[in-house]
């Protein structure tokens, strides 16, 4: 069933009537318009033309399943307007969530967990059980869409909780840790030596280091808890080892465009009362110290993967498509413009791109074969037209999918280098990237509010 803007109307108002509260900066008919444009972007940019590797590059066999969220934000931070949408088999046209303004949440949608063999079909598309939920009591929610696995994006889940424990005093960032995985000693640092190759180059090893440090410290058993208490019941890590603390799965980690986007505003902290939860409990940006939200937030600037929802990595290539308008962060560049993170060469020289960026973005992204996510923290460079937002997008798209462009690279014999990826370096399908374009560009047009 589709809901009208008037439904997400009477759903703002009706909501914020329930109970005497202070104002509510959220506008209804700022988030209708805001929904408006994110449905446009979606079925604008083509997500239905991507290439299948595993298909031995057909088509793609149905809709992806795409959940992109936007927050638009004032120029102090606090939420002016909010849109979700749904890209399914089920919503090829793509679905408008409502959203309720008190709680910047939905009750409308069951989310169940990610299951590969459900998406391939070796098992039936509309059959999950009940134990596939994310959130409970959901089974007769008038929508329904099984969550991409959010590949690293999930790290910034494991961040926060252990900024968490710095603001509670059990750590400080200069808490000295030796990762022992299993009975292999991968040496000392300090925790802030571990937090920043996790974040700014997606180090999967500090990951397992900072995982199997909560396991030590009794905190990941808290970690799901600790998000539904703040209203973000579908932020969860569940089933990872206290021995190496790997064990990364989909179908037992999971993340959703809302949920990972209020994140990320309570991360940039604007202030007042950002959402309220269910049960009444007022989200703050205090929930988060501002020592360790400014932490966070210059390893999030200077993360270094500015690809999904931009493709400034692979600035110039003829199959790159312009996304959102960021530059490299200078850590990364040689000094003919090339970019190297972590191990990946880039090989394009960025600076064209670096030179006409208009916005920073305080972002993590995601990606393996099966799934692809990018989500931040938007704001206007100086003296570009002014802007302010979070974004979150999380889908199926890994490096499997790919465009028309690049697939004479695709070799279906070579499981290990026969992705077109490997070879070309665009690790994502550029239908991402211009989503993220139309997006700024659509947020661009409507103007900063000014409180």
């Amino acid at each position: 069933m589709r809901f009208p803007a008037l439904y997400l109307a009477l759903l703002l108002t009706t909501t914020a009537a329930a109970k005497p509260q202070a104002p509510n900066p959220i506008s209804p008919t700022r988030s209708r318009s805001l929904e408006t444009e994110l449905l446009r972007a979606v079925r604008e940019v083509g997500f239905d033309q991507v290439r299948d590797w595993r298909h031995k590059g057909e088509r793609i066999a149905h809709m992806p399943n795409v959940d992109v969220a936007v927050i638009e934000l004032d120029a102090e931070g606090r939420p002016v307007a909010a849109a979700n949408v749904l890209l399914s088999r089920d919503y090829p046209k793509g679905r408008a969530v409502p959203i309720e303004a008190r709680t910047l949440g939905t009750k409308a949608v069951r989310f169940t967990k990610w299951d590969l063999e459900r998406w391939d079909g070796k098992k039936g598309w509309a059959d999950a059980p009940a134990e596939d939920d994310l959130v409970p009591r959901r089974t007769k929610a008038p929508m329904r869409f099984m969550a991409p696995y959010p590949a690293s994006l999930f790290k910034i889940l494991i961040a926060y909780r252990v900024l968490r424990l710095v603001d509670r005093g059990e750590l400080t960032l200069d808490t000295p840790y030796r990762f022992m995985r299993d009975t292999e000693d991968k040496g000392e640092r300090r925790l802030r030596g571990w937090l920043e190759p996790m974040i700014v180059e997606s180090d999967n090893g500090s990951t397992e280091a900072l995982v199997k440090l909560l396991h030590e410290r009794g905190a990941m058993e808290g970690l799901n808890a600790e998000y539904a208490a703040l209203g973000l019941g579908t932020l969860q890590v569940n089933g990872t080892s206290p021995v190496t603390g790997r064990n990364w799965q989909p179908g037992s980690i999971h993340m959703t465009a809302l949920d990972t986007a209020k994140l990320f505003l309570l991360i940039e902290g604007g202030p007042g009362v950002l959402w309220r939860t269910p049960e009444g409990r007022e989200v703050k940006a205090t929930e988060l110290s501002e020592a360790s939200r400014t932490f966070l937030k210059r390893l999030l600037a200077d993360q270094g993967y500015a690809e999904g929802l931009s493709s400034t990595l692979v600035c110039g290539d003829a199959n790159a498509r312009p996304g959102l308008p960021v530059a490299v962060p200078a850590r990364w560049l040689a000094e003919d413009g090339a970019a190297t993170v972590g191990s990946t060469a880039f090989k394009r020289d960025t600076r064209p791109c670096n030179a006409v960026a208009e916005v920073e973005f305080l972002h993590k992204t995601g990606q393996t074969e099966n799934y692809g996510s990018d989500a931040g923290i938007v704001r206007a460079l100086p003296g570009k037209e002014p802007r302010h937002y979070v974004i979150a997008f999380l889908s199926n798209l890994g490096y499997r999918y790919y465009d028309e462009g690049v697939a004479s690279t695709a070799n279906f014999e070579d499981e290990e280098n026969g992705f077109p990826g490997t070879v070309t370096a665009i690790g994502f399908t550029q239908s991402i990237a211009e989503l993220g374009r139309h997006i700024d560009e659509a947020i661009k047009r409507r103007g900063l509010v000014k409180q």
